[in-house]
């Protein structure tokens, strides 16, 4: 779940809407990616695992509904377990790209600080080696696969990857909140890489520059307002919900440079 905080309300979205979202972003991209079915999969539902757990939300320390930040690990850990075999099950590659995904989340939690606890480390360091070891054999099944195997050469692959990463944070950064100034590197566009930068026009907007979409889009999302809070525990946050109709929140994209 993702808790949106704007100066007059907290909103909560489903992980599974970020993800449309992300979706959405990929299919106007302009760059041409292969597998692009794959990819656009894994854009849309490389959150697949999360609708179990956002059934009975909860809280965290100060009582407001939790984000997917401050959750346990373990937790985690079987989401994105389901999330991979959710892609895998439709599509290989978009499996591959999910798992490849998920473990430079991880990799990065290792190196960037506040630094982890010990036991944490450990839990981290075992997920992955267990699905380095699970893409190492699915990328070998696949180099002579008529269409995916010019797709997991080293330099396609990390492309693709680089891809859902970007599709990934630029959603996050619209379902967030207000948007802040701050530059990607490194991100595929048209037949090159380029640094894009973002910055925020209100609360509900996202420009790029160089702007890498086919068009300025309106992009929507589902969301819930919460109403009360802090919350005393999880079931009076699910009872305050329960009550709470969805509203769809509306998100503009366009060019920083145009605008």
């Amino acid at each position: 779940m993702i808790r949106r905080e704007e100066a007059d309300a907290v909103w909560v979205i489903h992980q599974t809407a970020h993800a449309r979202l992300a979706g959405e972003l990929a299919a106007h991209w302009q760059a041409d990616f292969a597998p692009r079915e794959a990819l656009l999969l894994a854009a849309l539902n490389h959150d697949a695992g999360w609708p179990d757990f956002e059934q009975q939300p909860r809280i965290n320390e100060d009582g407001w509904p939790r984000s997917f930040l401050e959750m346990g690990a373990e937790e985690h850990f079987t989401i994105w377990e389901r999330s991979i075999w959710a892609m895998f099950v439709q599509d290989r590659y978009a499996g591959l790209l999910t798992s490849l995904h998920a473990a430079a989340l991880y990799e990065r939690r290792l190196h960037v600080p506040p630094a982890v606890t010990a036991a944490r480390q450990a839990g981290i360091e075992g997920f992955l080696d267990k699905w380095r070891a699970w893409q190492d054999e699915l990328i070998a099944t696949l180099r002579n696969h008529p269409y995916y195997g010019p797709a997991v050469q080293p330099r396609t692959l990390a492309r693709n990857l680089r891809l859902l990463q970007v599709w990934d944070y630029l959603s996050l950064m619209l379902c967030w909140g207000p948007v802040k100034e701050d530059t990607l590197a490194e991100v595929p566009l048209g037949e090159s890489a380029v640094t894009l930068r973002l910055a925020g026009d209100g609360r509900r907007a996202l420009l790029l520059d160089p702007y890498p979409l086919d068009a300025p889009l309106t992009l929507w999302v589902d969301a819930r307002r919460v109403v009360g809070g802090p919350f005393a525990d999880d079931a009076a946050l699910q009872r305050a919900l329960a009550d709470v109709p969805y509203q769809p929140l509306m998100f503009q994209v366009m060019s920083l440079a145009a605008h």
